[in-house]
């Protein structure tokens, strides 16, 4: 049976640690908390000391970590996953960061002899979205690398997701994510805009939501993952409003270096920051909602009436 690593326990890891013991039984894990790996060691999980020793111990390592900064460190430090993998292993990066963080650990892992992909995840299925599509095994892959690497992290993804894209050289997997995120972080802006306009109108995000589902409005996103947390209230991550942050930063990172202007997307980071300003950073995306109702002088939940 394949010898799998996890790096990474956080809210989203943690899920795909619990799917990867359903098929492999025994899997190794490192994460800086090491109290996040207690909740898993009687499934099966195998906590490791460091980086170094999972990869020691693996042929294909999972990264599920919040920024490039944290890749690079389990990368590339001196107890990091390249101070330990074999030739031959493959490291299978699901985490969000920039095409040339991407391309950087694919040259030092290629060095080695360790294949590495940007396989960045994100909704592909109804319920797929966020942690949701993380414990359903139901998200889509994006991925950047080399072709035989992808071959051999095809049994691992199609553990924990649905659909995979291979779409070309190291980077191109991160680039989509990141232009995927930037869609989705704006139909959340735009949402909290029009339920804010909505409230002041007097009419309910219920009604919103009703008449959307059958207009020009309806998204994937606003249907699989907005819609259901505003229906229970529930402004817990989820995806959190630092990681969308961290994405349209990355994305305008990106634009700068290309020459490509991107208007909307900059507001988008002013808006994020707000709600990190706020303290707001650990609640979920759609957290925005509220704050945008709050900046209007409404409360989406208590329609104004009268108008």
């Amino acid at each position: 049976m394949l010898k799998v690593g996890l790096i990474g326990l956080g809210i989203i890891g943690r899920l795909y640690a619990v799917n990867l013991l359903k098929e492999y039984q025994k899997i190794h894990v490192y994460d800086i908390d090491p109290g996040r790996a207690s909740s898993l060691t009687s499934k099966g999980a195998v906590p490791m000391d460091t980086a170094k020793a999972v990869a020691e111990a693996s042929e294909v390592v999972v990264l599920a970590l919040p920024s490039p900064e944290a890749v690079e460190a389990a990368m590339t430090s001196p107890e990091g996953l390249l101070a330990g993998a074999r030739s031959g292993v493959t490291i299978v990066d699901l985490s969000t960061i920039g095409p040339d963080t991407a391309v950087s650990m694919y040259q030092v892992a290629k060095e080695r002899g360790v294949g590495y992909l940007d396989a960045p995840i994100s909704g592909g299925a109804p319920k797929g979205a966020g942690t949701e599509g993380a414990r359903n095994a139901t998200v889509t892959f994006m991925v950047g690398g080399d072709r035989d690497a992808f071959e051999k992290a095809k049994p691992v993804m199609q553990v924990l997701g649905e659909k995979y894209f291979y779409l070309g050289p190291s980077g191109t997997g991160s680039t989509v994510k990141l232009l995927s995120n930037l869609v989705s972080g704006l139909i959340n802006l735009v949402t909290a805009e029009a339920f804010s306009l909505g409230a002041a109108s007097g009419i309910s995000p219920e009604t919103l939501l009703q008449v959307f589902d059958e207009t020009d409005a309806d998204s994937y996103f606003l249907r699989e993952y907005i819609a259901p947390r505003i229906s229970r209230k529930d402004f817990e991550p989820g995806f959190s409003v630092d990681l969308q942050y961290k994405d349209h930063r990355l994305a305008g990172e990106l634009g700068q270096k290309l020459g490509v202007p991107l208007l909307l997307n900059n507001q988008a980071v002013q808006i994020y920051q707000m709600l990190r300003a706020r303290g707001l950073g650990g609640k979920d995306v759609v957290e925005a909602i509220r704050f945008w109702g709050s900046l209007s002088g409404v409360d989406i939940y208590k329609p104004r009436e009268g108008n």
